[in-house]
């Protein structure tokens, strides 16, 4: 048997380690929040990966301009494509580096995404500036604003490139228009900062959707966390109730039918319960059963054992790779524990004890899993026939 070196979890994470117990799942964290919206953010990107290499490599080959100037064409042409392939790399790389390195990752998103904005925009604004590209100017004007709005929906969602990134785009076209400012070039600049506070409100009109179902789901999630762990939880003593222990007990024999270990069963009965009840009252009982299930939890020490109340007065323990002898050690400290609770009522001492029936078997794809509880249950009455104050395995 396995040394016992740790103590039992809390009610509200009783789950033995290692095994998936609870079927609702888990609220996820602000961190976990924080990595999806990259994820998504980089999914939504992905779509427009290319499309400024496209439309660069459309506007020059058409317009003439990449005849006239090869060299110039050619390298934003390479610039823009080294970029695209950047980002799609980084996409592919993302969900592990978000998860190993997230902030190296981040940081590497982030800038990669506006160094593709700043250039865009720095192409847009030389194209404004300087003569020979003058046949451009006005579709790639055009195309920035589409860009900016195509942005505005794919990353309104990420509170870092929110703003950040079609800031990066206008400010270097606006620069180049205030550089000339004639009439044509300030009008342009008033219908920018008109359109830059459309994209503001309507990004955060993006970004608060996003979030509140964020939100909301991680609520709904809680709520459903909180619903199952109150259903498989024994309102007087906290321990997991009969429900869960039947959930944890065919987890484990299944998982024994693969790896062909032991697993033990001890069933604990209370001597003299109805006594308690009769004597002192229902109150006082409630308090014997809370301090019975403390000592059985601190008692059962490795973190994937597992106590249940199993009804009334009835407690249960489930021990995964525990042979029989195992199971004898387990079920005499068990009893020790219930002698060394203190007790009274009124000035009178309430002395406990427990009977407890134990079985060990390595369970076999075939048997009834509820043998093994039938052995244990066989056990206890066993020990009450003995007189009590005793654990006893099956008899041979």
């Amino acid at each position: 048997m396995s040394s016992h070196t740790g103590s039992m979890p809390p009610p509200a994470s009783f789950a033995a380690a290692g095994t998936p117990q609870l079927i609702s799942r888990p609220p996820v964290t602000d961190d976990e929040l924080a990595i999806q919206c990259t994820l998504d953010t980089a999914a939504r990107s992905s779509t427009g990966v290319f499309i400024y290499l496209a439309f660069w490599v459309t506007i020059t080959l058409f317009s003439g301009v990449a005849e006239q100037s090869p060299w110039f064409t050619g390298l934003n042409a390479a610039a823009l494509g080294l970029l695209a392939v950047a980002r799609m790399a980084l996409k592919h790389l993302l969900p592990v580096l978000m998860r190993t390195h997230r902030r190296q990752a981040e940081w590497l998103f982030n800038n990669l995404m506006r160094a593709n904005a700043l250039y865009w925009g720095c192409l847009t604004g030389f194209c404004l500036y300087w003569p020979p590209l003058a046949p451009i100017s006005v579709i790639m004007l055009v195309s920035t604003v589409g860009f900016c709005a195509g942005g505005n929906t794919m990353l309104a969602i990420h509170p870092a490139l929110r703003l950040s990134y079609p800031l990066l785009m206008v400010v270097p076209v606006v620069i180049a228009e205030a550089l000339n400012p004639n009439q044509y070039n300030v009008m342009l600049m008033l219908l920018q900062s008109i359109f830059a506070v459309y994209l503001v409100k309507s990004s955060r009109m993006v970004f608060e959707d996003y979030w509140a179902a964020r939100h909301a789901q991680r609520l709904s999630d809680e709520r459903a966390r909180e619903l199952e762990v109150a259903s498989l939880t024994d309102g007087l003593t906290q321990l997991p109730n009969r429900l869960y222990f039947d959930r944890q007990y065919d987890y484990e024999w299944a998982r024994q039918c693969r790896y062909g270990g032991h697993v033990a069963v001890l069933i604990l009965d209370l001597d003299h319960f109805k006594r308690i009840n009769d004597t002192h009252g229902h109150p006082v009982g409630d308090i014997c059963l809370q301090r019975v299930a403390a000592a059985l939890r601190d008692s059962v020490m490795r973190s994937c054992d597992f106590v249940a109340r199993y009804g009334g007065e009835e407690f249960v323990v489930l021990l995964p790779e525990t042979d029989q002898a195992g199971a004898a050690d387990v079920a005499q400290r068990l009893l020790d524990s219930l002698r060394r609770i203190q007790l009274e009522c009124n000035g009178t001492a309430i002395p406990l004890s427990g009977s407890i029936g134990y079985a060990a078997m390595v369970p076999t794809a075939g048997w009834n899993p509820k043998a093994l509880i039938h052995q244990a249950d066989k056990a206890l009455y066993s020990a009450k026939a003995k007189g009590r104050d005793r654990a006893c395995a099956p008899d041979a």
